[in-house]
């Protein structure tokens, strides 16, 4: 089956360009105790949900191409922690701490224009599963692995500061990280933050639960 949503070939296409150049990956492996046909199809009917959508089907090569997207990243991407912490006199101590691979707005303060500087930090994922069906003796083995492409975007909006408008992405694969250097803001200056982020490995668990506990 073609994708008939050119918005998501788009992101599919994104997504894998962005990682063509990654080593080789690892897989989460699972082995069912069903055949090929039935694997398939238990996939098939149920990998459809909230951030999951169906991309491609070849089944010719046993393989399914999962769509994940999502705007809380930290389901599937641990990128460690921001903290923020801002003084001032007239606005007090503003202090903040979130998961980087998820957004966050704050108020920070500007000691040198006395004034809040307000901070939009907006996160999303976009990854590409790919789901493998091997057939073997007494069932079917199961493999998934996933190009992962996380985009970071930050907007600042005030009076009399220059604000800032940043956009960055980190892309990787499963059991692999990435990292990148965020300028953030904590008043009129910035400090540098490494943020690293790695799959969980949640991602490729949950496509294989749909196979409920034949999977072993």
């Amino acid at each position: 089956m073609q994708p008939t949503n050119v918005g998501l070939a788009a992101v599919a296409i994104v997504v894998l360009a962005a990682c063509a150049a990654s080593p080789p990956m690892k897989t989460v492996d699972r082995v069912v105790a069903s055949d090929v046909e039935a694997t398939w199809n238990a996939l098939v009917a149920g990998i459809e949900g909230r951030d999951f959508q169906i991309n491609a089907l070849a089944k010719e090569d046993r393989t399914i191409r999962v769509l994940v997207r999502s705007a809380i990243p930290s389901q599937y991407v641990d990128c460690g922690e921001i903290s923020v912490r801002s003084r001032h006199p007239e606005f007090g101590n503003r202090n903040y701490n979130f998961p980087a691979a998820n957004s966050a707005r704050y108020l920070v303060a500007d000691e040198r224009t006395d004034e809040l500087v307000d901070v939009e930090r907006r996160t999303s994922l976009n990854a590409l599963a790919n789901v493998r069906l091997i057939p073997q003796s007494g069932g079917t083995r199961v493999t998934v692995d996933a190009n992962y492409v996380m985009n970071f975007r930050t907007r600042e909006f005030g009076t009399n500061v220059t604000t800032r408008s940043i956009d960055d992405s980190l892309e990787f694969v499963s059991f692999q990280k990435a990292t990148l250097k965020e300028q953030v803001r904590e008043g009129a200056n910035t400090k540098t933050v490494r943020v690293t982020c790695e799959p969980t490995g949640e991602l490729e668990r949950r496509i294989v639960a749909v196979l409920g506990e034949a999977a072993g």
